[in-house]
């Protein structure tokens, strides 16, 4: 496999830049912190613990940029339920280290079959210690058990089919914010699956006009846009010219200064 060594604060950028544009997003083992690297149209969150699902829900009651779908399922449970390539990206943030690595390495050959795109996972460089004796995790909840470290991982985990990216300085305090005597590092580790047809390389262009004009609707408050945004859908979803696109789309935020841009896009 590939691995690319970055400082702290340049990993997360570096990753951003590799992730695909996904229209359905697999995000597995999220907590009660959904991952926030790309804005899918629709964001499938599962998690096997009740109180963080319950927190998560009340999270999510107020935003409006994604169509979120919560599922109450463990991964062992995910891998069974969804169809072969039925999402475009899946996630696994802080999940591989929760469980022996034998299993996790079962479930992520398993999930592999999912992807239409691309498998992102993150997690700490090497084994980080992490248990919590009295039934509380960080946030004050009862999932203590969900939140031990039971296996560490290295770039060498992974075949040569994954791009590791990571850096030797990360979590310098553990979750409950009490400094480590030695800084662990973290990585992740991301498998791009090539375009499964040429007929999505044809949509790809159309595709992507109708996540801009999406994130344009979002990026821009106010209930004034929405007969604006529902015109541009219609252009979009009528395959018009990518030329006459632009100019419009271009002439639009120029007059509403939301979004400063170089043009053509």
């Amino acid at each position: 496999m590939k691995v690319y060594w970055f400082d702290k604060d340049d990993l997360f950028p570096a990753v951003i830049n590799c992730l695909e544009e996904s229209d359905v997003v697999l995000d597995i083992g999220c907590g009660i912190v959904p991952q926030s690297l790309l804005r899918p149209s629709v964001h499938i969150c599962c998690e096997p613990f009740v109180q963080y699902i319950d927190h998560l829900q009340e999270k999510i009651r107020t935003e409006y940029d994604r169509t979120y779908v919560i599922l109450n399922a463990t991964w062992a449970e995910v891998v069974d339920l969804f169809p072969h390539q039925s999402v475009d990206t899946v996630f696994l943030v802080d999940v591989v280290e929760h469980l022996k690595k034998e299993e996790a390495l079962d479930l992520l050959k398993k999930t592999e079959s999912l992807a239409r795109k691309q498998i992102a996972i993150f997690t700490p460089l090497g084994f980080l210690p992490q248990k919590h004796s009295d039934g509380k995790d960080a946030w004050g909840l009862d999932g203590a058990h969900w939140q031990e470290h039971k296996s560490g991982w290295q770039p060498e985990d992974f075949d040569e089919s994954w791009e590791i990216y990571a850096t030797k300085t990360f979590h310098t305090t553990d979750n409950m914010g009490k400094s480590f005597d030695t800084a662990y590092g973290a990585m992740w580790a991301i498998k791009t699956f090539k375009v499964a047809s040429e007929k999505n390389n044809i949509n790809l262009d159309k595709k992507l006009n109708i996540r801009k004009v999406h994130n344009l609707a979002i990026d821009i408050k106010g209930n004034g846009f929405l007969s604006l945004f529902i015109f541009f859908m219609r252009l979009t979803l009528k395959c018009i010219n990518t030329n006459f696109y632009n100019i419009l789309y271009g002439y639009v935020l120029k007059k509403t200064n939301a979004i400063k841009r170089v043009w053509p896009l």
